[in-house]
């Protein structure tokens, strides 16, 4: 059953995370973090995790979780866990590349803002023929998620204003950040914000060839989307 959106907005612009929204990485993440921590001594609870890993900027997840290591320690675990991450193999979340390969159809941009950095991301969109407008990661900001600079930052780069863009993102600190930079936002696989509409995968999401517009199925909530 699918629930007929209610609420008309203009939309733009729409901004991918990367892990967790358009690739399956979290394990990856999680494990990389995990395995390079028990190498200095150090483990962390499930809380911790959601709370300083997931969705979270390198520098927010180092000053939290090693906050007794000298900067040079922390720049040789964040070289470790990177290299961790960049030997993985992810698959895409269900639904997401048919999802974008359709918005192509219409006159919006279409833009990656990721905690992640270059070297990641290339192997990422090379693994599955991915290509974005515009592109922001950790390495173009000084605060990272929960901050709201990524976002304001890929607005100001497509030229576009917030309420205008939409965002997908999983984490807790991606959607503080979205919030916070004024996008509308839409979390994937995270129902803990009761104001925020959310979906499993991108099989819930339904474009008209007609127009850019969606529904959300099997949720209480819809957002009809037009371009201009």
């Amino acid at each position: 059953m699918s629930v007929t959106a209610t609420v008309a907005k203009k939309i733009d612009a729409v901004l991918f995370d990367l892990d967790g929204v358009i690739i399956d990485s979290n394990k990856a993440i999680i494990s990389a973090w995990l395995t390079t921590a028990e190498e200095y001594g150090y483990s962390f609870t499930q809380a911790e995790v959601d709370r300083y890993i997931i969705g979270a900027s390198h520098l927010f997840t180092l000053d939290n979780l090693f906050p007794d290591r000298s900067d040079s320690e922390k720049k040789v675990i964040h070289s470790k866990v990177d290299q961790r991450e960049e030997e993985a193999i992810y698959r895409t979340i269900d639904g997401v590349e048919k999802f974008i390969y359709r918005l192509r159809n219409f006159d919006v941009k279409v833009g990656l803002v990721t905690s992640s950095w270059p070297e990641k991301i290339k192997n990422v969109m090379e693994q599955h023929n991915l290509n974005f407008d515009c592109i922001v990661c950790r390495n173009d900001v000084q605060r990272g998620k929960p901050d709201p600079q990524p976002y304001q930052l890929a607005m100001e780069k497509l030229a576009i204003a917030p309420e205008n863009c939409l965002v997908f993102e999983d984490s807790d600190n991606g959607i503080y950040s979205a919030v916070a930079a004024g996008a509308n936002c839409i979390a994937v696989k995270n129902d803990h914000f009761s104001h925020i509409p959310y979906i499993e995968d991108f099989n819930q999401l339904c474009i008209d060839d007609s127009e850019f517009s969606y529904q959300l199925a099997n949720a209480n909530k819809g957002i009809a989307i037009r371009p201009v």
